[in-house]
């Protein structure tokens, strides 16, 4: 038999503990990169991280520093700021005041909503996450699983944040295992690990998908697997173990042990959480250990100690759902029955049903209503019926009157027709000849069009095979021929070091000359064919093109997601030309200071985005595009795809491309 608690749903945070420092020292450092931040802004943001650190641990200090934000912002905030301040407040009253949060996280996202940039997306992302985990605490796990299909993993995969795409992924696995759904929930448990060892992911985040996925293993009677997640769990654990998931993760070693029957190790592992839970003031998991405790002693057949866990841990529930409340009544049932207590028992397992007709009556009331309706709207169809029926005996009647009217005028409709059908074959001849004259006109005009892009191809093709020649010719020729004498020039400054003699000062910068020069030469030899596009594939060369671009002025990011190892060739190459030709504009042309590149796979067609936050312009009035602009289309038609431009002043440029593969 199997009996758990619903696992918890993973609360989307910003900053994993420290590795091997105390929760004070990692405390201090993020004050110092608050007091040493390099504008407001920045300022902002690490006080409000400071006080989402403190808020299961100090509210009091969560609120300070909440209030120290507030002071930077000054008298007159923006509405960026303010929907920061309602994110952060909520975080701390998460635990404490689910109603309150659930209003905060929605004014969060009133003010956040009216931003379109990475990090405003970044937060709309984990407003709707945490909001969505207070609806599943209230026994609303349906809306939550929407909320992240529609609203938290979209956000995230448009602030290009991989963390919480894991995180995300995380989440739908835990639901699908609170249904019992467990191999489900374990595909889920994989891509979020495989999504959070790619991306910029803390030990902690990782922490937590290894635990929930060992717990998931052991649900699913699957204890091999189990054993193997909490292995990766305790390396990551050992590394970071100030972390305030610390009684989860001693909560799941127990668990395994107690399905191994092995009591004293389960026995220490529950006694270890229980220390870290009642230190963090956490009831979640207070009440998570205690239940198992209760379930070990149940299985050994203590079932005066099983009693006694029970009842303790019916008390650290905070929010009483219906599922908890019928669980602990069915299992204290179960145990006053095995100790004796057989009248207790009874009203146990009676108030347990009662709990359980309660909960179905209520869905019956709903099933009435719906019933309800449906023969309310029956009875309103009927009446129409009844009404259509009545038109049609008075339609009738005044139809008949009419008929003898129309026979009458049927002779001199019938002449009218002769003349209108002659006059209208007349004019249709007359359009016929038209439409064929202007079908004739397009079929030129698309012979033409078809002539151009074959013309830019051959173009392309030639500029192409011409730059592979040429980079063939500079790396292997004028390269070769640099580096040997490089060559040639350190072993005379080698042979004069050798003699004692000094070296002259023109001979050395003259060898560092020559280094300038190869590497000069190498970088154009790059730029007009990349090894890694023809060698490694589309992804390393969009990975590495992006690397090259990323500057300390800008920062450039990329995003592969599903790409196969390889392509037609044209297909690699006018990927590669257009985000090189994007990315020029976006540095030159719009002073970037942020890049997002984002390159996925996906149901037969490639889909390239280039996001900016440059100085962008108006579209409409674009009166002529660029020779650079006017290249990627041309390549995107070449490759019969399509191509779309977002931009406004003042709000970067999105360019959006689809090409079918």
């Amino acid at each position: 038999m199997k009996h758990c608690l619903c696992i918890l749903i993973v609360f989307c945070c910003f900053h994993g503990v420290r590795a091997q420092v105390s929760a004070e020292q990692a405390a201090d450092s993020l004050y110092r990169l608050a007091q040493e931040a390099p504008d407001d802004s920045v300022k902002i943001e690490r006080l409000l991280d400071l006080s989402f650190f403190w808020c299961d641990r100090d509210t009091a200090k969560a609120f300070h520093y909440i209030d120290e934000a507030r002071k930077v912002m000054g008298n007159k905030p923006t509405d960026y700021q303010r929907g920061l301040l309602h994110h952060f407040t909520a975080n701390i009253i998460y635990n404490h005041d689910i109603e309150r949060a659930k209003s905060e996280y929605m004014l969060a996202e009133k003010y956040l909503a009216r931003y379109r940039f990475p990090r405003a997306y970044f937060y709309r992302s984990k407003v709707w996450n945490n909001y969505g985990t207070l609806l599943q605490r209230q026994d609303s796990a349906n809306l939550f699983m929407g909320i992240i299909v529609d609203r938290a993993l979209p956000y995230a995969r448009l602030a290009g944040d991989s963390t919480a795409v894991g995180n995300h992924l995380q989440n739908i696995a835990l639901l699908l295992s609170n249904v019992q759904d467990y191999e489900k929930a374990e595909s889920y448990f994989k891509q979020a690990l495989n999504t959070l060892s790619t991306g910029a992911a803390t030990s902690e985040d990782r922490l937590t998908v290894f635990v929930n996925a060992a717990k998931n293993a052991i649900l699913g009677e699957n204890l091999g697997r189990a054993r193997g997640y909490l292995d990766s769990a305790a390396v990551v654990f050992n590394a970071i173990p100030y972390t305030t998931y610390a009684p989860f993760y001693f909560r799941t070693e127990g668990q395994y042990y107690r399905h191994i029957r092995e009591k004293e190790k389960a026995l220490e592992m529950f006694s270890k959480g229980i220390t870290r839970a009642e230190s963090l003031h956490d009831a979640y998991s207070l009440r998570d250990i205690y239940f198992e405790m209760y379930a070990m002693y149940r299985d050994f057949g203590e079932y005066g100690n099983a009693k006694k866990y029970l009842l303790i841990s019916d008390r650290y529930d905070p929010v009483q759902s219906t599922h908890n409340r019928l669980l602990h009544l069915r299992e204290m049932a179960n145990v006053e029955f095995k100790l004796g207590n057989f009248r207790t028992a009874y009203e146990q397992m009676e108030a347990y049903a009662l709990g359980k007709d309660t909960f179905q009556q209520n869905n019956m009331a709903l099933k009435i209503i719906d019933l309800e309706k449906q023969y309310e709207s029956i009875g309103k169809e009927n009446e129409i019926l009844k009404l259509k029926d009545i038109n049609q005996q008075q339609q009738m009647n005044i139809d008949r009157s009419r008929f003898w009217l129309v026979l009458l005028g049927a002779g001199l409709s019938i002449a009218l027709i002769i003349a209108f059908f002659s006059w209208k074959l007349a004019k249709s001849n007359h359009n016929t000849l038209v439409q064929n004259e202007l079908l004739h006109q397009e079929e030129l005009k698309t012979l033409r069009q078809q002539e151009q892009l074959h013309r830019y191809q051959s173009i392309l093709q030639g500029q192409e095979e011409e730059r592979n020649r040429i980079a063939r010719d500079l790396h292997d020729g004028l390269g070769g021929l640099l580096a040997g004498v490089k060559l040639r020039l350190s072993a005379i400054a080698t042979r004069d070091r050798e003699k004692n003699s000094t070296v002259s000062t023109e001979v050395n910068a003259v060898i560092g000359e020559l280094d300038h020069a190869v590497d000069e030469l190498r970088r154009v030899s790059r730029n007009m064919m990349p090894e890694a596009l023809l060698y490694m594939g589309l992804e390393s060369a969009l990975a590495d093109l992006c690397n090259y671009m990323d500057t300390p002025a800008t920062a450039v990011k990329f995003q592969g997601i599903g790409l196969r190892a390889s392509y037609a060739k044209p297909v690699l190459i006018g990927v590669y030309r257009m985000v090189q030709e994007l990315l020029n504009n976006a540095i030159k042309h719009a002073h970037a200071t942020q890049i997002i590149v984002q390159c996925s796979d996906s149901d037969g067609c490639l889909f390239l985005t280039v996001e900016d936050d440059g100085v962008g312009f108006n579209i409409q009035l674009l009166v002529a595009k660029g020779l650079g602009l006017k290249n990627i289309e041309d390549r995107v038609a070449l490759l019969q795809g399509r191509m779309e431009i977002d931009s406004r002043p003042g709000e970067g440029t999105t360019v959006n491309i689809e090409i079918p593969v």
